[in-house]
């Protein structure tokens, strides 16, 4: 988290804190002083664990729709497009 604040004189004086200690940061700061936290690391996980959520929201939303078609008692694949929409709609 970065704050930034101004001072007496007008100038802004940014930090930052440690998520792991707490400790106060200069926001230019990429490890932490105290426990050597990276904040470089926490942005790379941050997108590779964005991108396995897509996927596996992805996955279960096509797992449904089939289970939903076998439930109807439909085929698995549909011949086609209308036969695909009466999976939802009546």
């Amino acid at each position: 988290m970065v704050f930034k604040r101004k001072t007496k004189r007008g100038k802004k004086q940014s930090h930052k804190f440690c998520p792991v200690c707490g400790v106060t940061l200069k926001a230019v700061d990429t490890y932490c002083v105290k426990c050597g936290y990276s904040f470089a690391d926490r942005h790379k996980k941050s997108r590779k664990t964005k991108w396995r959520n897509v996927i596996i929201v992805t996955l279960l939303l096509i797992a449904a729709y089939f289970g939903i078609r076998l439930g109807n008692g439909q085929t698995l694949f549909p011949r086609n497009l209308q036969d695909a929409f009466s999976t939802f709609l009546p």
